[in-house]
């Protein structure tokens, strides 16, 4: 059940089985109920942050979205295609800004769906991705930090 319970995985990203994220307490969701009343300022900061990162981030690839469409911005995930997409986010550790890698195991690759399929764009892709910091309370010297973080390493040649 602790399997099932912890999205079928005992490690991280690893998925030995199709599972949930049912971990919700009373008090979490009493907590949850209050925060969901601040959802729609902290998506437009989110949105706000994205746009500020899109129209000034250089050398890597920018999230899209396509047209007729909203994107809520829970994760900002760049591409890093002419990089070692590790290295770059050491690089931008060095500067002070924090990245991630989430899902670094291709959904076809997991155990846990056992499939068999060839899909080379999604495993070069799953190596290039790298998440910002995107969260609603950066300051605007916070997002120019990053910003100019990620152009100088970009420009390095990392």
């Amino acid at each position: 059940m602790r399997l099932l319970r912890n999205q079928g995985m005992e490690k991280r990203y690893a998925n030995e089985v199709v599972g949930f994220n049912n971990r919700m307490t009373d008090i979490h969701a009493a907590i949850g109920r209050v925060q969901l009343t601040k959802l729609a300022g902290w998506t437009a900061q989110r949105q706000a942050n994205a746009a500020f990162f899109s129209e000034n981030l250089r050398g890597v690839v920018t999230p899209p979205t396509a047209e007729g469409a909203v994107h809520v911005f829970h994760q900002y995930t760049i591409r890093v295609v002419d990089h070692d997409r590790d290295r770059f986010g050491e690089e931008l550790a060095s500067h002070g800004v924090g990245s991630g890698v989430y899902y670094p195991t291709p959904i076809h690759r997991l155990p846990s769906f056992d499939l068999d399929l060839d899909l080379p764009t999604t495993e070069l892709v799953a190596g290039q991705v790298l998440s910002l910091p995107v969260y609603p309370s950066l300051t605007e010297d916070e997002l120019a930090t990053i910003v100019t973080a990620v152009n100088a390493v970009a420009s390095a040649g990392s």
